[in-house]
């Protein structure tokens, strides 16, 4: 019998604290180049969160272009835009700064900048030829992780569907993470984000790929998930110790999806936020307790140890299901304090798409980390129940 081999692979630089953006210009200096392209998008540069990183730049002595056409869920065509500036600018080195959608065109367009053809040619895992310029990749949101890992979502202008490419070349040569920059989010978008943070952290711990590392790291990022959430999104611009432990939560949550993998939440959250533009963050803060319930008969004991780093008692002399339902139930009531909504129906969402939607999410590749295997019944029955708000464990509690 061949056993199963475990992979989990970070970056090699990853530098994490407040003010840590002052430090870029001598990282760029390290890498032995002399004009980087900045990635980012034109929210991140009229907040003026790019004044740190572009200062630093200059006190070192080298030069940007700065690349602001990123647009949520990048597609195929942003990607190439950002490409075609890279080209440009002359550019040696690619520094994406901004939330995930700008992390993942910085990514993809770093394909492009050393190899020909199309984005899309490179879908998949390990199809990237040659190693991309150096990278940095600094997020203003703590929300995706995407700084510490390999792999980008770049959406089909002509399907809609978003595409995953993964490949260990995409590795930032510097993860620098300044929570910091995170304060100027909108509260909405601290919760959304925050939210995803969670996503990640649990789908990593209950994923059938998870690893004794990747558990340790989810577990510590699900417990500051849960006690610095709404501490990050009451003050807007303060706080600086839940902006900087929600920085940690998601850089930790990212590492640990980047070797445990994920699962049915972000398989269907995919094609939500593809063919309707709901959110990444916000699309997988909303599914993710009904997906919770769908896999609770196969990890209960997962989810009775989520629970508990939520704040929640866990008799263990009870029904292990139904103690474990707990962890849905708090995962719920975090959404409610940060004013998630709680059904699909709230967002541009569509009913009629159901069927379409799940056939789509069988397909996608976050789905293998699934604790419970699944179908396309499954997958309709998990979105019926996330546009209705209906729990079945609710009355058996």
């Amino acid at each position: 019998m061949t056993q199963q081999l475990a992979e989990w692979n970070v970056p090699n630089r990853i530098l994490f604290g407040r003010g840590a953006s002052d430090e870029v210009g001598s990282y760029i200096d390290r890498f032995d180049a002399e004009r980087a392209l900045v990635v980012t998008d034109e929210g991140v540069r009229e907040a003026g969160v790019l004044e740190p990183v572009l200062e630093s730049i200059e006190e070192a002595g080298k030069e940007y272009a700065i690349f602001d056409g990123v647009q949520p869920d990048p597609t195929d065509t942003v990607v190439h835009e950002a490409a075609d500036a890279y080209d440009d600018a002359d550019a040696n080195l690619i520094l994406g700064i901004g939330g995930g959608s700008s992390l993942d065109t910085a990514k993809a367009a770093s394909i492009i900048a050393a190899n020909d053809g199309h984005i899309l040619d490179y879908e998949g895992s390990g199809n990237v030829p040659e190693s991309p310029p150096p990278s940095i990749y600094i997020p203003t949101t703590s929300g995706t992780g995407s700084e510490v890992g390999h792999w980008c979502i770049v959406k089909d202008s002509e399907t809609d569907v978003k595409e995953e490419i993964g490949d260990v070349k995409l590795l930032a040569d510097l993860a620098l993470i300044d929570p910091d920059l995170t304060a100027s989010a909108p509260p909405p978008v601290k919760a959304a984000t925050g939210m995803d943070v969670l996503t990640h952290a649990i789908e990593a711990y209950v994923s059938i790929k998870a690893q004794s590392q990747t558990s340790a790291i989810a577990l510590d990022s699900v417990e500051k998930v849960g006690e610095f959430l709404p501490r990050a999104v009451e003050y807007r611009d303060g706080d600086p110790a839940a902006l900087t432990a929600m920085a940690r939560a998601s850089m930790q949550a990212g590492m640990a999806f980047n070797g445990a993998g994920l699962g049915a939440v972000h398989a269907l959250s995919h094609q939500v936020g593809g063919q309707f533009g709901v959110p990444h963050g916000l699309v997988n803060a909303i599914i993710l307790p009904y997906v919770m319930e769908y896999n609770l008969s196969q990890v209960p004991e997962k989810f009775c140890t989520i629970a508990e780093r939520l704040g929640e008692p866990i008799d263990r002399n009870r029904r292990t299901q139904l103690e474990a339902y707990k962890a849905v139930r708090v995962v719920r009531e975090l959404g409610d304090s940060v004013r998630i909504p709680r059904t699909l129906d709230e967002t541009a969402a569509e009913r009629e798409a159901i069927p379409a939607l799940a056939a789509q999410a069988l397909e996608d590749g976050s789905l293998t980390g699934n604790p419970r295997l699944t179908d396309v019944d499954d997958m309709e029955h998990i979105l019926e129940r996330a546009f209705d708000g209906v729990f079945e464990y609710e009355s058996r509690l």
